[in-house]
């Protein structure tokens, strides 16, 4: 063996394993509950043994998403000059955005290569988290443990389950994503269907009793977007319509069935309280239209974490806090890479291009998450990049099961040396 040939070989090899570490930290993307999360330290890990490999030479991202990468990443730095109080914690923000940014091209990177079977890999990993997630939702709803109030928000009261994140508005919308996934297995699959429908009674319950309504319109969205697909594709046309009416059909004979029960527990409960307009609404949405006037007055932002210490109060909105602390141009860029990441897919749906049911996906997942965006701050949340990551693969089936089954994260996925630009 040639001295070119072993490096290659050796750089193929530590590229296998740094796309096992990155896996290993999608599932772990579900435990995040406490600071530095061990998703990030395994992630980290595979960066470290990524970069002693060889990529494949492919261009995996356009002109415009670079430039939202480096606008991003260049004016979130930049507004680090405008602090004015706890500079320890801007910092650390704007370290989790790079953190934020190299999961987003990683990502990128690897669905570029790795194609149908990383993108049936990755969304099994972060569905495996999910599932593990609701179990331990489960066990705190039927309080199975000692001091299991610690996985319910601190609100006093045992109603929004947390789970193992910090917050029930990250913890409903990270289901989502393994919610479609779980739905197309149900779809395509007779052979894992009943585990299927299990896994989703689970998810479904968790994302529940979260009480996040923005969780749940964004679920509604995401899978109406999705279920659209799979009736338009052929092959899974007849089994998602049967699947939307029997669901349908349960929803609405347990409905009536439970008319006036149904009635009298939502008018006093917390759930009613929930589906109703909150005490803060008004206040939120008056934050966040004197945000966008505060922007125009410091273009280059005011740092992160500072808005709550400057103006004494945090806007609820993605964009807007972020433009508020990192600046117009930081928020701009953040909008190229995920304005960008739904045109790709949109374009290859309204195309019909191979894998397009793939796109669709994330399309679903990527129209919910940005009507979310508008009421919460989620420029932290790692499912957000881990997404549009996923958009910038190439697929070229429009199946999701790889050889009659879904790729498991420690199954060997082809890798495509080489691989020509699109």
């Amino acid at each position: 063996m040639t001295a070119a040939a072993q490096s290659l070989r050796v750089s193929d090899a530590m590229e296998e394993l740094s796309w096992r570490v990155y896996i290993a930290a999608i599932l772990l993307s579900f435990f995040v509950v406490i600071e530095p999360a061990p998703t990030d330290m395994v992630f980290m890990i595979g960066v470290a043994i990524f970069c002693f490999s060889r990529p494949v030479k492919v261009r995996f991202l356009g002109g415009a998403i670079w430039l939202g990468v480096f606008l991003y990443l260049a004016f979130s730095v930049l507004s680090l000059i405008f602090v004015e109080y706890v500079m320890v914690r801007a910092v650390r923000a704007v370290i989790i955005e790079f953190y934020m940014i190299g999961l987003f091209v990683l990502t990128a990177y690897y669905m570029k290569v790795r194609g149908d079977a990383g993108f049936a890999t990755v969304l099994t990993a972060l569905t495996i988290g999910g599932t593990l997630a609701s179990l331990i939702a489960i066990v705190g709803l039927l309080d199975l443990i000692p001091n299991s109030d610690i996985l319910f928000r601190g609100e006093g009261v045992r109603y929004r389950v947390k789970a193992t994140f910090k917050d029930p508005n990250v913890f409903g919308p990270y289901l989502v994503p393994c919610i479609l996934f779980t739905f197309w297995v149900i779809v395509e699959s007779a052979r894992f269907r009943l585990l299927a429908v299990g896994v989703m009674g689970l998810l479904l319950i968790s994302l529940l009793s979260t009480y996040s309504r923005g969780a749940w319109i964004h679920t509604f969205i995401s899978l109406s977007v999705f279920g659209l697909a799979l009736m338009i594709y052929r092959p899974t046309a007849r089994s998602t319509f049967a699947s939307f009416i029997w669901v349908a059909v349960l929803i609405c004979a347990t409905i009536l069935l439970f008319l006036d029960q149904i009635t009298a527990r939502i008018a006093d409960s917390f759930l009613g309280e929930r589906l109703s307009l909150q005490s803060y609404d008004t206040s939120r949405f008056n934050y966040v239209a004197d945000a966008a006037k505060n922007i125009w007055e410091h273009p280059f932002g005011i740092g992160p974490y500072q808005a709550t210490f400057v103006y004494g109060y945090l806007p609820h909105n993605t964009f807007v806090a972020f433009a508020m602390h990192n600046g117009i141009l930081a928020s701009l860029g953040l909008f190229l890479i995920y304005a960008g990441s739904m045109a790709r897919c949109f374009l290859k749906i309204v195309g019909q291009r191979p894998g397009w049911t793939k796109y669709a996906l994330i399309f679903g997942v990527l129209l919910g998450l940005s009507v979310l965006m508008q009421v919460v701050g989620a420029i932290h949340w790692r499912h957000l990049y881990l997404v549009c990551g996923l958009a910038f693969g190439t697929y070229t089936t429009d199946r999701l099961l790889v050889n009659g089954m879904p790729l498991w994260p420690w199954r060997k996925a082809p890798r495509r040396r080489w691989l020509a630009a699109e």
